[in-house]
């Protein structure tokens, strides 16, 4: 039996992301950007499962998961879904830059002018290096949470982890925000509450 997700399933979904995420607002920045990457992730993996058949739909569902899950936070507001998937490779490309130095890379919209910014990236750090959070932090531009120091501390010991801090300029509107990364086992990076859960 084929299943398929009708337009009205993932409007009603999205709707009940967004009131789920208004209620929030007793949350932390990190808490809510957390939750917001997860929901993205769910409601991406959700939007790519209605694409193609057989493996086709699978890979649309795995770029959904990962585009959500990069911009799934208060990006998603300002940023059309071109920008968003964007936005998500040069992420991925400046995780992926020399892991022994910090650095940075402009990024900016092909579809609308005005639309630009940065996204500064720290040095990998081993996750149980005693100053490891102090530094993700500094990058990140905010303290790391006791569950995400707890986190940090319950990986593998040598799993290498990096910040970010990605500052955009959307038509005179500027938006920032910081995230934390960890390496897998299979070679790519993945949020910090990701690879702890």
């Amino acid at each position: 039996m084929k299943m398929s997700f009708r337009p009205t399933f993932l409007i009603a979904l999205l709707l009940a992301s967004s009131i789920l995420l208004s209620g929030c607002q007793s949350l932390s920045a990190q808490q809510r950007t957390a939750l917001g990457t997860s929901i993205g992730s769910v409601a991406g993996a959700l939007v790519g499962s209605t694409l193609g058949d057989g493996n086709g739909r699978m890979v649309a569902m795995a770029l959904g998961a990962v585009v959500g899950g990069f911009v799934g936070n208060e990006f998603a507001n300002y940023l059309n879904e071109k920008e968003q998937e964007s936005l998500a490779r040069s992420t991925q490309q400046a995780l992926n830059a020399n892991e022994d130095s910090a650095g940075s890379m402009s990024w900016s919209s092909q579809q609308r002018k005005g639309v630009d910014g940065e996204i500064y990236y720290g040095q990998a750090i081993a996750a149980n290096d005693r100053q490891a959070g102090d530094s993700l932090a500094i990058v990140r531009g905010s303290e790391l949470t006791s569950q995400e120091e707890a986190q940090l501390a319950s990986l593998s010991s040598g799993t290498q982890c990096r910040a970010t801090r990605t500052s955009l300029s959307v038509q005179d509107r500027d938006v920032a925000d910081g995230a934390i990364w960890c390496r897998t086992p299979q070679g790519d990076y993945q949020p910090l509450d990701a690879m702890a859960a």
